[in-house]
């Protein structure tokens, strides 16, 4: 083994990123937490009835998680240093990209180069380059959302959702027959999962990608933590909350961040006119600083040795309820009739694991046994998003098992400067809250019952449905970012592999009732009744364009008696 390789594994062996991939000039010195900046990240829950702000204290290595965005910030700087001097003119500051920090990315280039250049030598030093970084704090954070059970079948939501504005009225729900009568492809009057899903299953297959660079899924939980994540906080809010806002003054009622709370004055104070209600401006200046409902303290490892832990600090609303600490590493807790089971983990076995194994992939796969891989053996790793021009770092088309695990070290580093907050719902969809009858199909009458059925999930009684009042459990996890060749898409899901289970035929109705139901969904409809349309009319006695069992019943009655 060569003393390359040796150091290599010592350093996996010990503990995955730190010093090694750090530049000599350290971004390292994370500016102090001042009165006005948040210890902790914060989170808003949009909640059923109301929002919830929640403050996790994270620690990595018992030190701020801000502090982890350092070796992130070491290669973006050298990556726009272009003439390796140590700084950033206006001409290499043109590939600096705007992070949505409103007072930082304004105008052109030689403005943002003012608003950042602290002691006016028209160029960026490191240390100036930071602040920008870690005021955008993004680099460090992230929610990630996973596909479940719900988020399959979104697009039954979206598709009913006419008006597009995130909610689904009553009237939109009594009007979904006609509304995804066109999805009916095969024109059976049932619609499956599959008719309802994309035609492109691409971005199925996307979402369940890396939580690195997977595409962005929708959860009811948003960052606080730059002007362009508190901006999309506050358009949720006005478009979730409608029983609280003003449209005319584009506000909030100021009683909507007061729910069971007692220590009320900030949000009034932060009322500027006294008028009840926060504009933008008043509710942009109050999530800067905003009351916390719950106040948790999250501690993972990186470097050091120590197992992950969660502990609940506080809470200052009786929303939240049967808070229950189910281990060190374990919480759960109900805020507004939701179940949210959050956990903490660690992930640095098996980032060192997963090395080891491509280690070991790369002596199987060197077919000719002489210590490289060409790019047809490099082929056979199935290392994904990896590009073999890439990997052979001094592109020499002999790619060394040495030049493999920098790789493997260096792509794992750079989403170990970042927690991930990842939501994954365990509650029902919409599609199931419909299908009665569990045959994974939406029958018309079912689709008729959908505002009946639906009732008990509207929380917050507004008549409309929202996508978090669907999500009744949420499962919460903590860690450090896996790279994408660390993580692993499941092939299938349950749903689709029960999609072409048998429909055992009606046993309702008479006989003739039960050969025309071809879509064996216990009715008949106008397009499976086979005798003239008056007939139909005739024996649909409550005119609801199906002929139920009982009414089919009703038929052979009508005809003894007469």
């Amino acid at each position: 083994m060569s003393p390359v390789l040796k150091v290599v594994i010592l350093f996996l062996v010990t503990g995955m990123g730190g010093s090694y991939l750090t530049s000599p000039v350290q971004a390292g010195e994370v500016p102090p937490v001042t009165a006005k900046q948040p210890t902790g990240q914060r989170i808003i829950l949009l909640a059923p009835s109301a929002p919830i702000i929640l403050e996790i204290n994270l620690l990595v290595d018992q030190s701020d998680f801000r502090s982890i965005s350092n070796d992130y910030i070491d290669r973006m700087f050298a990556s726009l240093d272009r003439d390796e001097d140590g700084f950033l003119d206006l001409k290499e500051l043109k590939y600096l990209p705007a992070f949505g920090i409103q007072r930082y990315d304004k105008g052109n280039l030689q403005a943002r180069l003012k608003q950042l250049d602290t002691d006016l030598d028209q160029r960026l030093s490191l240390k100036e380059f930071a602040v920008y970084l870690h005021s955008g704090q993004g680099s460090a954070f992230r929610v990630a959302g996973v596909p479940s059970r719900s988020s399959q079948v979104i697009e039954l939501f979206r598709k009913l959702d006419q008006n597009q504005n995130g909610t689904l009225s009553d009237s939109e729900l009594e009007a979904s027959p006609q509304t995804l009568f066109q999805f009916d492809r095969d024109e059976d009057d049932v619609l499956n999962l599959t008719e309802l899903r994309p035609f492109n299953s691409s971005q199925t297959n996307n979402a369940a990608q890396s939580p690195f660079r997977q595409t962005e899924i929708e959860t009811a939980f948003l960052r606080l933590d730059h002007d362009r994540s508190v901006n999309k906080a506050i358009d949720e809010i006005l478009k979730k909350y409608v029983e609280y806002t003003n449209p005319e003054k584009d506000a909030i009622s100021v009683g909507c961040f007061q729910q069971d709370r007692q220590d009320s004055e900030q949000v009034h104070d932060s009322d500027q006119n006294a008028d009840g209600f926060l504009n933008r401006e008043e509710l942009f200046a109050y999530l800067q600083n905003p009351l916390v409902d719950v106040q948790l303290q999250v501690s993972i490892p990186r470097e050091e040795t120590f197992r992950p832990h969660l502990k609940f600090l506080n809470k200052t609303t009786n929303r939240v309820t049967e808070v229950q600490v189910v281990s060190s590493s374990k919480i759960e807790f109900h805020i507004d009739g939701l179940l949210l089971e959050l956990r903490v983990k660690s992930s640095r076995h098996l980032l060192a694991n997963n090395v080891r194994f491509y280690q070991s992939r790369f002596r199987v796969v060197d077919s000719d046994k002489n210590g490289y891989l060409t790019e047809a053996e490099f082929m056979q790793l199935n290392l994904p998003g990896g590009d073999y021009k890439k990997v052979d770092k001094n592109k020499d088309e002999m790619l060394f098992v040495e030049e493999l695990t920098e790789f493997l070290i260096k792509d794992t580093s750079e989403v170990q400067n970042q927690v991930v907050m990842t939501v994954a719902n365990d509650g029902r969809s919409l599609f199931e809250i419909l299908d009665t009858d569990q045959d994974r199909r939406l029958s018309p009458r079912e689709l008729r019952n959908s505002v009946q059925r639906v009732k008990e999930y509207d929380g917050n009684r507004d008549q409309a449905l929202d996508h978090s009042e669907l999500k009744g459990h949420f499962k919460i996890t903590f860690e450090l970012g896996k790279p994408e060749l660390f993580v692993f898409a499941p092939r299938t899901d349950a749903m689709s592999m029960q999609q072409n289970m048998t429909i055992p035929r009606t046993m309702n109705g008479p006989r003739w009732f039960q050969r025309m139901d071809r879509n064996r969904d216990g009715d008949l409809s106008p397009r499976e009744f086979l005798f003239e349309q008056s007939l139909f009319k005739k024996y649909d006695t409550n005119q609801d364009q199906l002929i139920s069992p009982a009414e089919a019943e009703a038929v052979g009655v009508s005809g003894n008696n007469n």
